[in-house]
């Protein structure tokens, strides 16, 4: 058996609101890791010069994640003040979490970030990120650690007529190697005044011929609907389609499947 520890941390970093006088000084920032496909909650603790961490509670502040290479801000919003005043556990902290959207679309590369003092007249003010008055601090985006998110197949030409069914689309490859004995497969059925049958099916051949299908489900549309509907099915297939037809006076359609593994 293996025994693996995980750690359940605060992601704190300090931040410097007044200057360098010769004490406690820090030598450099610490890096800041987010990681994209999940949300990575920071909390940040003003400090003066001799590391005490300074009353922030009428204050706001302004986090700006900033492309190192295009110089565009990707992601700002304003932290959130943690301390009230009253305890010195939170006395000077202030967080904010870089969710997992605000990263979807983000390189997993370096990335610069400061904080500024927003005054109540709209006059921006620095913070440092280091007691060398250094504002930018460093953020690596990594990717890797949790799966991505992967867009759904878009099935919209069923144009085979050797099929089960009237319609029927071509092989859809459901990736039998990424899969278990009970994978999940969801589809969502875009249809247009469609009543009739949907017949999904399921090959184990590479390359498969009309005879190397197996039927998996038949799922029957009865009435007259514009509606999206939701299905799922299990199983390991190296190949997967889709072939629908319509009932007798139906001049319907299924539009579209957006097919997901």
């Amino acid at each position: 058996m293996q025994t693996v520890s995980r750690y359940l941390l605060n992601n704190v970093v300090i931040v410097y609101t007044s200057g360098y006088h010769g004490r406690n000084s820090t030598v450099y920032d610490r890096r800041i890791k987010l990681y994209k496909g999940v949300s990575n909650p920071l909390s940040f603790t003003f400090k003066n010069e001799d590391q005490k961490a300074q009353d922030i509670t009428a204050k706001t502040y302004e986090f700006n994640l900033i492309d190192s290479e295009t110089k565009q801000s990707v992601v700002t919003r304003n932290l959130t003040i943690l301390d009230d005043g009253s305890t010195t556990t939170t006395k000077g902290t202030a967080s904010i979490t870089v969710t997992e959207g605000d990263l979807l679309t983000l390189d997993a590369k370096f990335y610069n970030y400061a904080i500024r003092e927003v005054a109540a007249d709209n006059t921006r003010t620095v913070t440092f990120a280091d007691s060398f008055y250094n504002a930018a601090g460093t953020v690596e985006v990594l990717d890797g650690a949790y799966p991505d998110m992967i867009d759904s197949t878009e099935i919209n030409s069923f144009t085979s007529t050797t099929g089960p069914l009237t319609r029927t689309s071509s092989a859809i490859d459901a990736n039998p190697g990424i899969n278990n004995n009970v994978a999940l497969h969801t589809i969502a059925i875009y249809q247009k005044s469609f009543v009739g049958t949907l017949r999904i099916q399921g090959t184990m051949v590479s390359t498969p011929g009309d005879t190397d299908y197996f039927d998996i489900a038949t799922i029957s549309f009865e009435s007259n609907s514009d509606a999206i509907t939701y299905y799922n099915f299990t199983g390991v297939y190296q190949n997967v389609r889709f072939s629908w037809g319509n009932t007798s006076g139906n001049t319907g359609r299924v539009d579209k499947i957006l097919y997901r593994h």
